[in-house]
């Protein structure tokens, strides 16, 4: 019997297993035709020592050194013995038979080496062993190997002093070491959920940045702390809504408003509602719409009846362009000289009179030499004019300016527009619409009479109003 140290590798997780035990040889040899074995034992203590290296997927390699004496047990006789093997070991819990982590751990051995029983001489072993694992790194081992020497019978009969042999050994073992820690986080890759990032032992070796006991990779929010609930994302408001989900994080809603208050209960969260303390559609931003024209009513010209946007919310039933509002004919298409209603039809009569009238008032319309500014004399008839225009607000007229010949022809036309429109702006200031007048300067160029007299030059400087369709 022996006492025995054995480090052996045992898994990708504790790659080094250190044991204390007892080994033993038992040894036969040819030493007489009539008495062909004899047993020998190997005493006193031998120490023994074996050292494995984890490669992967069960399988170890190392060597085996066994030191004592070997005495034969039919005689006082007692040798040096010297085992040592250079071994390749394969376990059965290698996690495809058996798991790692198991507490049966069988395994097989294969190799070759020393032994020297008298002179040295190569052999051959295999054998097989068993770890029984009463803790994660304590445990007890048993161990069996046939060392095979290949020897043939001296030619003279001698015995041969070098036998095949039975080694036998158990005892204790306690393993050591700790497999691959990629991230050096003192957590062996193959226990660690998160091999490479850095981590903690109560969370299997993954980080957690926000301290929520929540890991990193099923943290929504790795950086700030939150709720199992929320996976790791807070709450802020109280409002049962992630803040990465509430629009409003800091201020309590509806799952409906995605977070946000929204005091009037119209749907529309008061950030984006213009009228937060009276309901109204999404369609004018959460202000009231009483004619459901899409136009809020506080920037409805008729709120109580429906109208499109380019007329400020207002209608116009006929559809001629003139707001119901301002149409005295609301239902029939109209003209806005006629305030919304249709121009009357003059007869001949009617517009032969009204003609006359404009025609004569015209007459006496006049302005200082060379100017475009109104005489006072004028003004009178003017009125006159401004009148019968309100009278007939239906009808549209031409303002027309002429000049005699004295002085350029260019000049004389601009001076003809210029006094055309002071007769329009005069109108115009007296209650009569732009779009009825029409303002025309024709210069020198239709004269009623001759240039050549005073008389007849007098004639030519006028002011025609005419009645156009």
């Amino acid at each position: 019997m022996c006492f025995a140290l054995t480090s052996t590798a045992q898994n990708s997780q504790n790659r080094v297993l250190i044991g204390l035990g007892t080994s033993g040889a038992n040894m036969s040899f040819v030493d007489a035709p009539s008495n062909y074995y004899k047993n020998w034992s190997v005493t006193p203590a031998i120490s023994q020592l074996k050292v494995f290296n984890y490669v992967g997927k069960g399988l170890s390699w190392g060597w085996q050194l066994s030191l004592g004496n070997a005495k034969r047990s039919d005689s006082m006789d007692t040798k040096f013995f010297l085992q040592w093997g250079i071994d390749i070991k394969y376990s059965f819990a290698n996690g495809y038979i058996l798991k790692e982590k198991s507490w049966f751990d069988p395994y097989i051995l294969v190799g070759g080496g020393l032994s020297k029983w008298g002179d040295v001489k190569g052999s051959i072993n295999a054998g097989a062993g068993l770890n029984l694992w009463v803790t994660k790194n304590f445990g007890f081992f048993a161990q069996t190997q046939f060392n095979y020497l290949p020897h043939k019978q001296p030619a003279d009969g001698s015995a041969d002093p070098r036998p095949s042999f039975m080694h036998h050994s158990f005892g204790i073992a306690v393993r050591l070491g700790k497999g691959k820690d990629s991230d050096g986080d003192g957590i062996p890759d193959a226990e660690d959920k998160c091999p490479n990032d850095p981590g903690k032992e109560e969370l299997g070796g993954c980080p957690d940045t926000d301290g929520d006991g929540i890991i990193d990779k099923d943290d929504k929010c790795p950086t700030v702390a939150g709720l199992p609930q929320y996976q790791g994302c807070p709450d802020t408001d109280g409002d049962g809504i992630p803040d990465p989900e509430d629009a409003c994080p800091t201020e309590k809603g509806s799952i409906e408003t995605k977070g946000c208050p929204d005091k009037d209960g119209d749907g529309i969260p008061d950030k984006d509602d213009k009228c937060p303390t009276e309901k109204g559609p999404a369609a004018t931003m959460g202000c009231p719409d009483r004619d459901g024209d899409e136009i809020a009513d506080k920037d409805d010209e008729c709120p109580d009846a429906w109208g499109p946007a380019k007329y400020k919310g207002c209608p116009d039933t006929d559809g001629d362009g003139i707001l119901d509002k301002d149409d005295k004919c609301p239902n029939v298409f109209g003209v806005a000289e006629n305030h919304g209603c249709p121009i009357p039809a003059l007869d001949v009569t009617e517009r032969v009179e009204v003609q006359k009238k404009l025609s004569f008032a015209a007459k006496n319309i006049f302005f200082e030499t060379g100017k475009d500014i109104l005489k006072d004399e004028s003004l009178k008839d003017l009125d006159s004019v401004a009148a019968i225009l309100s009278q007939y607000d239906f009808l549209k007229v031409s303002i027309e300016g002429h000049t005699d010949n004295v002085g350029g022809d260019n000049n004389n036309v601009t001076l003809s527009n210029k006094r055309a429109a002071t007769v329009v702006n005069y109108l115009v200031k007296h209650g009569i619409l732009t779009s009825r007048l029409t303002a025309l300067g024709y210069g020198p160029f239709k004269p009623l009479a001759d240039n050549k007299s005073p008389e007849g030059r007098a004639k030519n400087r006028r002011v025609e109003i005419n009645i156009r369709d």
